[in-house]
């Protein structure tokens, strides 16, 4: 049996969303009274006020839009439909936008459970519940497209895989990898 799990980012991992973040961050800092120039570290510092509730339906019109037009990486459902463990996502766009997509694509049978900003202010946040969640589990992948959720998940016991579509990373093999292994 396997006991492995996969978890994935989103937007850049499993479709790429097409959002003018310029714009978003002129709205969200309008509402915060204070320039806001990238939003992991405002998710963090604002989780569970009234100005994350805010500035998060301000923004989820914005991921929804793009998820209307968002197509499915071409590698992502041989993934789904290879993988011998459970599969998460763990991503800071809203559940809303998540589920929205998800269902476009017909993917939620795949997938454990999807976890957005709303009920977790950070990535780092999200990979902790999974880990306590699956205890049963030895490996847990984690596969992103920043640095930064590296670094901030450092300390956990996971694997992370920095994943670059533009370097032309193919998902398909790295899960080969983790099949073979398991």
């Amino acid at each position: 049996m396997i006991k492995t799990v996969l978890i994935l980012d989103f937007d850049g991992v499993i479709t790429d969303l097409d959002i003018d973040w310029e714009l978003v961050y002129k709205e969200v800092s309008k509402l915060a009274g204070y320039s806001v120039d990238g939003l992991l570290t405002f998710w963090e510092n604002c989780y569970g006020t009234e100005l994350f509730n805010s500035s998060s339906k301000i923004i989820e019109k914005h991921e929804l839009e793009a998820i209307s037009r968002a197509i499915l990486y071409y590698d992502i459902k041989p993934v789904f439909e290879s993988f011998k463990g459970p599969i998460y996502i763990a991503s800071m766009q809203s559940q809303k936008a998540l589920e929205a997509f998800l269902n476009k694509h017909n993917l939620k049978l795949y997938i454990k459970e999807a976890l957005g900003r709303d009920n977790f202010g950070t990535k780092r946040q999200q990979i902790q519940y999974i880990i306590n969640k699956e205890q049963g589990y030895k490996d847990f992948i984690f596969v992103d497209d920043l640095p930064r959720n590296k670094d901030d998940c450092s300390d956990l016991d996971i694997h992370f895989i920095l994943f670059n579509r533009k370097k032309r990373d193919n998902l398909v093999k790295i899960v080969e990898r983790i099949n073979n292994t398991a």
